[in-house]
């Protein structure tokens, strides 16, 4: 009896002490970001973000999945870009349904940017992950450094079947947002039909746009050259 008991209450114990995590896991860590970025501009998460690189399409799988809901993509644009009326969105629905195609327009969800507490709260949603601008601000003021928040850009694409990781191309893909600058980023929520109010995306897994390696080296030796440039001014002034 002792030999079937011990086992059961080592595994009842951890359960009791670690259970919150695991169950917090398939949480809070439900939608995550991909893309088809190859070489140096491979798309891959880093533990922060996801960056999009020299991707052309992307998605998001879902965890556990496959879960079928209302898929919404919000595009977060940083709040010193010059802001355009609307994003064109399109893309297919993927894996059997690879013959419908989406076609929407993501449009600024409110005149006052996201500059503090999180996406959930500036949005009025329940939401898990919440997803804090700290996991967001920091990445986009290195790439834009006048960058203090964020204006939100929000489209419906419609009820999908979205996939685990093992399996993601067979959910929705769209084409690159145009017109989305460095610092920018995409993520998405599921709503009706998933596990919870609003699914949303694990920051780790949030899409953002970075200049493309050659871009970033040409942006760096520019840089280098206004240094150069000021500091002999202030020598010769």
């Amino acid at each position: 009896m002792r030999k079937v008991l011990l086992p059961f209450l080592v595994f009842l114990t951890l359960v009791l002490a670690c259970g919150g995590a695991v169950w917090a896991d398939t949480v809070d860590d439900p939608l995550h970001g991909f893309c088809n970025g190859t070489g140096t501009g491979t798309c891959s998460d880093n533990t922060t973000n996801t960056p999009l690189g020299n991707s052309t399409t992307f998605g998001f799988s879902i965890s556990p999945g496959p879960q079928t809901g209302d898929l919404l993509l919000d595009i977060l644009v940083p709040n010193n870009y010059i802001l355009p009326a609307s994003f064109a969105i399109t893309g297919t629905q993927g894996g059997l349904l690879n013959d419908q195609s989406i076609s929407t327009t993501a449009t600024l969800v409110s005149n006052t940017a996201w500059t503090s507490g999180t996406l959930a709260t500036y949005l009025g949603i329940t939401a898990s992950p919440t997803n804090p601008i700290g996991a967001y601000l920091p990445t986009a003021t290195a790439l834009d450094p006048g960058a203090t928040g964020f204006y939100d850009f929000q489209a419906e694409t419609g009820t999908s079947k979205i996939w685990d990781n093992a399996n993601e191309a067979n959910g929705p893909t769209f084409t690159m947002v145009n017109g989305l600058g460095a610092g920018g980023y995409i993520i998405g929520f599921c709503s009706t039909g998933c596990s919870s109010p609003y699914v949303a995306t694990a920051n780790s897994g949030a899409l953002v746009v970075t200049p493309e390696p050659p871009s970033l080296a040409m942006l760096c030796a520019g840089l280098l050259a206004l240094a150069a440039l000021a500091s002999r001014s202030s020598l010769t002034a």
